[in-house]
């Protein structure tokens, strides 16, 4: 698994092998991944201009690595995928609007894992949900606490 099958430079994907098929990462987002993983264990990032190689994801992969292998031995997890604006509103009910003027209500979740994300989760009784959008919100107002 996370085995390089190609690079698409033309969708500036990294074509992953994943199980029976196939996943994509996009070369901004593995380095956006890597430079602040790389921040947060105070390691040199990767070299951008290895973006969309065979070298830039293994890179990408080595930083990963480091990471999980960090949390391992401290227990500290990589806060770098956690939506700024909705740091400390896990367990609340919310009303976003996004920069397209699109309105959406949701509880603030979070991952599990070394690098946890905000997850959208629809109602108290829903066992899970998509990870919100990393662009910034227009406005975020805190409905109330769901749990």
């Amino acid at each position: 698994m996370n085995t390089l099958h190609s690079i698409n430079h033309e969708q500036g994907l990294y074509v992953i092998n994943a199980g029976g098929g196939y996943c994509c990462l996009g070369f901004t987002n593995a380095q956006r991944k890597a430079e602040a993983v790389a921040a947060w264990l105070g390691i040199d990032p990767p070299d951008p201009a290895q973006q969309g190689t065979p070298e830039g994801y293994a890179a990408y992969l080595e930083v990963m690595s480091q990471g999980s292998k960090h949390e391992a031995a401290t227990r500290d997890r990589c806060p770098a995928d956690l939506h700024a604006q909705l740091i400390g509103l896990e367990g609340w009910r919310v009303e976003v609007t996004d920069q397209d003027d699109n309105t959406y209500r949701f509880i603030v979740g979070r991952s599990t894992g070394w690098m946890p994300c905000h997850l959208q989760i629809a109602r108290r009784n829903s066992s899970g949900g998509p990870a919100v959008d990393s662009r910034p919100f227009k406005k975020v107002t805190r409905l109330y606490k769901a749990n």
